[in-house]
Parts: C-alpha cells; structure tokens; sequence
C-alpha cells in the first residue's frame, strides 16, 4: 500500500473517531486511555535539511543529496506525528506538546528547503519536480497538524462543507497523481528516499 492510501485511510480514521466523540460528562475510562497514550515515546530526530547557500550554482549531486535529506526527515517527522495524531482524542498534554515540537521541526525542514530550491540556481530539470515534492510534502504535514482544529472541530459543528473545503485545498497537492509523478521522477534521477516506504 502506498504511502498516499495510508494517509488517507489515517484522516477517514481520524474523522471517525470525531465523530464517536465521547460526551464530556462521560468520565468512564478517562483514566485508563490516558495511560495508554501517554507512553508514547516520540523522537525528534536531529537530522534537519538546512542550507546557508544563496544565488549559487547547485550541482545534480548536491541536488540529489539534498532531496533525500530533505524527504528522509520529512519522513521520520511524519510517522513520529502519526503516532499522537492517530490517538489525538485520547493524548496526553505531554503527548500534545510532543506533537508541537514535531510540528515546529517539520515547518522549518519544510521552509530550508523551500528556500533553497528558490533562493538558488538549480538545474533546470529539478526545478518543477523540486517544487512538486516540496508542495507535496509540507501540504501532507499541513493536514496532519491542522486537523484537530479544523477537521474535528468541523465535525463537532456538523459542518459537512467545512470538512471538504479542508479536503479540496489540502489534497490538490498531495494526491495520487502528484505522488506518481514524484515517485517517477527519483526513479528516473535514481534518488534513493525512505518517504514512500510503507
């Protein structure tokens, strides 16, 4: 299954649990489900792409190196955000400020690399590829961090609109389609990425 589908299927799961939400006054099992998602151990990995270069000439090499540094902590922040925002409902503040931390780290991973794929000279062939991934990465991050506010508090609304004005302006950058033609691209450039795993 690709990494798409799994993203997906994480966000349909997510808005069901919304929508099951238990009722405040229902303190039942408050206590154990807070110990079950409170050992969550979360790593934020140190391996951030950064580059100081402005106006300079990007070899292929460099190019190649700096996508998949770049896509490989994309990666590891991801899955590390999955395992807080699968089980949001359910976390503990610990496990929220956790989920911030990871959430700051992948925003300024997201702007390095922006920044050095606009601030520089990059062949012409990485050029639009660059940006389709750059896209395609900060918007899959973008729905994971954004969703507690928007789509759970959507559906405590019952704004059905609201839920797809979300979907619509996330998922055109970060679909299917989108990914194929990244996934096409490394091929092709023979860049090696840990992203697309399952």
């Amino acid at each position: 299954m690709k990494r798409y589908t799994l993203y997906l299927l994480l966000a349909f799961t997510v808005l069901m649990c919304a929508c099951s939400h238990t009722m405040p006054n229902e303190e039942g099992n408050k206590e154990s489900k807070e110990k079950s998602v409170s050992n969550v151990t979360v790593k934020i990995p140190d391996d951030i792409f950064y580059s100081n270069k402005k106006n300079e000439n990007i070899s292929e090499d460099e190019m190649k190196v700096s996508i998949t540094k770049y896509m490989d902590y994309s990666h590891v922040i991801d899955k590390e955000m999955e395992t807080i925002v699968y089980k949001y409902e359910d976390a503990t503040e610990s496990d929220k400020e956790k989920l911030h931390k990871l959430i700051d780290e992948g925003e300024k991973n997201d702007a390095n690399f922006n920044d050095f794929i606009s601030n520089n000279n990059i062949p012409d062939d990485y050029k639009e590829p660059s940006k389709t991934l750059y896209e395609f990465v900060s918007s899959i991050r973008e729905t994971l961090t954004q969703f507690d506010e928007e789509i759970v508090g959507a559906v405590e609304n019952g704004s059905l609109k609201d839920i797809s004005d979300f979907a619509s302006e996330h998922f055109t950058k970060a679909n299917g389609r989108q990914q194929q033609k990244i996934e096409q691209f490394l091929d092709k450039k023979n860049i090696k990425t840990t992203y697309f795993d399952e």
